[in-house]
């Protein structure tokens, strides 16, 4: 028998089941009624029928998990530029994000990096005040906070 994508097995038991009170005729004309658009006896003939619609099956699958995965570093690669262009690192934007309780996806983050710049730029100054505020490291130290930015920290001191 031939092995079955999780996306065919939800179609074909019905079709390659044999039937109880169904003729092999409406089974049939079930399949070649999902195979109509195809050119030359892959409509017309059984067996090439059933064959080029589970490998059409077989490549929709494939297809939507390479999507997943091509949408996902599209996404990275444009949050790491738009954090880049603001001078900032990102693996001190995302953990500091972390820390902020922000909890946007990297999906909308990179919309908001994209077609929201200044609402993306004030996340990165608030990163950049709060990684200055609470970094202990020397890199921290050394990054300067943004001005425009207020953060529970500043209140909490004594002026």
């Amino acid at each position: 028998m031939v092995n079955l994508t999780q996306i065919c097995c939800k179609y074909m038991p019905f079709y390659y089941r044999k039937p109880e009170n169904r003729s092999v005729f409406f089974r049939r004309q079930a399949i070649f009624r999902l195979t109509g658009s195809y050119y030359g006896r892959t409509r017309n003939i059984w067996r090439i029928a059933v064959n080029r619609w589970v490998k059409k099956m077989v490549y929709l699958q494939e297809f939507r998990r390479r999507r997943n995965t091509h949408m996902t570093d599209l996404y990275k690669q444009r949050l790491l530029a738009a954090v880049e262009e603001h001078d900032f690192k990102a693996e001190y934007f995302f953990s500091t994000l972390n820390k902020c309780d922000v909890e946007l996806d990297t999906e909308v983050l990179s919309l908001l990096a994209t077609y929201e710049p200044r609402t993306f730029k004030s996340l990165v100054d608030l990163t950049k005040t709060v990684f200055h505020e609470y970094g202990n490291t020397e890199v921290s130290c050394h990054s300067k906070p943004c001005d425009a930015v207020i953060t529970r920290g500043m209140l909490k001191e004594d002026i």
